[in-house]
């Protein structure tokens, strides 16, 4: 389940501008610059929040299913990038409505941005990485506190959502490094208790289970486009074309430059 990341200019038209939110999925406004004077942030219960001439960095966050509104004044535009959570990104945690300067967040959405125009390899698995350490961030920095998040019963044991949510997120990262900290943090578990729970869900461990699913979409791509070695190689994870094709040979009985002769003919 990724998170969506859209730069945004917005004119102030008449010197101001305003919106009003109420999602399914947790928002997050940073922003990066602009001729704002100020933005006036309005929650539901009444609560309300000024801010005077807004400093790049200062993020604001929206839980899931809370009503807010916000209020732009200034001269020119505002600049700002939007970020689009799904509650599953995060697991099984909340997050706390939240104003305040955050600059680790607007290094990382800065360097998103940077990246944003490339399709290299090298790219994609920046965006993979900056995108986890986004994640990563707001639960820790806007999700229930530490004591709180330990009172939390963790599941032990993989429903069909969680395991149907686990299989469109491997199938999605197959390009990327995927760690066994990133798939327990998706499924709300400690590492060792998601291990188990995986294996009785899976029959497998999440090691093998991902190196099927690597293979499987080297055997397809081998069939089916024109890419290099090297190029199915990083397209399907792993880190060199010697080790693909070691690990490949030792999956299907040939090598892949073999198993790509044989689908042709």
């Amino acid at each position: 389940m990724s998170i969506d990341v859209e730069f945004v200019d917005l004119p102030l038209r008449g010197g101001s501008a305003d919106a009003g939110f109420l999602a399914p999925h947790h928002t997050i406004i940073v922003y990066r610059g602009g001729g704002v004077l100020a933005k006036e942030y309005e929650l539901e219960k009444g609560q309300s929040l000024l801010v005077e001439k807004p400093k790049l960095g200062n993020a604001w966050v929206l839980p899931a299913e809370h009503r807010a509104a916000v209020l732009c004044r200034g001269a020119t535009i505002a600049q700002y990038c939007q970020l689009t959570v799904p509650t599953a990104a995060l697991g099984s945690q909340p997050l706390r409505p939240s104003v305040r300067r955050d600059p680790l967040l607007h290094q990382l959405i800065e360097r998103m941005n940077s990246v944003a125009g490339r399709n290299d390899v090298l790219a994609r698995m920046m965006q993979e990485t900056l995108t986890e350490t986004v994640r990563l961030h707001l639960t820790d920095q806007y999700g229930p506190p530490i004591l709180e998040r330990r009172s939390v019963a963790a599941p032990r044991s993989l429903d069909q959502a969680t395991q149907t949510l686990l299989e469109e997120y491997l199938n999605d990262s197959l390009d990327s490094r995927i760690s066994l900290a990133a798939m327990a943090e998706l499924a709300g578990m400690p590492a060792a208790v998601f291990t188990r729970a995986f294996a009785a869900a899976f029959h497998t461990t999440p090691h093998q289970y991902l190196l099927n699913l690597r293979i499987a979409r080297a055997q397809s791509l081998l069939a089916s486009a024109a890419l290099t070695m090297s190029e199915i190689a990083f397209a399907v994870g792993f880190s060199t074309p010697g080790h693909f094709s070691t690990t490949f040979k030792d999956r299907v009985g040939i090598t892949p430059s073999q198993y790509r002769q044989q689908s042709a003919s």
